[in-house]
């Protein structure tokens, strides 16, 4: 699966494929979801991440800028930040949660730092607590702050709607992308941004 990701992520930064016309197959390109794990997400590519993912990372830098960026009108983008991924997973999305109600300038703040701490410097938090004050100064957020909002029925709903992903995040790994609540891509199938581009757009459509 590392493999296959390295592939991917280096087909994206090389362009190394053109656009052209495609055949979605199911099974090939995209799964249908069981039922089970399906969610309501309808004209909406949704990626499933950890900041404790190297290769949510690598997507965060190299293919999630220009997916965003060549949507249409008609679809919207979101990300799920699931809590199971350890370490200190669920500590990482309360942070992420409370910093996405404040702003999404905030959250964007608090999750780069993340990564970059996690991947780019090889820091281990030595706890729970350690990860949040880390990720409340990056994202200018006081502890009282972060302590008044953390059980508010906002960030409690956004933490449960984000760890809906955690079922799918097993099926495949992540990052995962999804489209309208049912459609997971099969990552290994992807060769080039516009083709990237033009599944999300005919799934989009089903």
């Amino acid at each position: 699966m590392k493999f296959i990701k390295r592939i991917v992520v280096g087909a994206f930064l090389l362009g190394s494929c053109n656009a052209m016309a495609l055949d979605l197959e199911e099974g090939n390109h995209y799964q249908v979801l069981p039922e089970s794990v399906q969610f309501q997400a309808d004209k909406q590519v949704t990626k499933i991440f950890s900041v404790n993912c190297p290769f949510c990372y690598k997507y965060e830098k190299s293919v999630i800028p220009g997916m965003v960026k060549n949507l249409p009108s008609t679809i919207n983008y979101d990300a799920y930040h699931i809590s199971s991924k350890s370490p200190f997973g669920a500590e990482a999305s309360e942070v992420l949660a409370v910093a996405k109600t404040v702003g999404e300038a905030k959250y964007k703040a608090a999750k780069m730092a993340l990564y970059a701490k996690i991947h780019d410097e090889k820091t281990k938090f030595a706890t729970g607590d350690e990860l949040i004050r880390f990720g409340l100064s990056q994202a200018g957020i006081s502890q009282e702050e972060f302590n008044r909002l953390k059980g508010t029925p906002e960030v409690k709903q956004l933490l449960a709607k984000w760890d809906q992903g955690i079922a799918i995040a097993k099926i495949q790994g992540i990052p995962a992308l999804v489209v309208n609540g049912k459609y997971l891509i099969n990552t290994k199938s992807i060769r080039s941004m516009p083709m990237l581009d033009e599944m999300i757009l005919e799934l989009s459509k089903k």
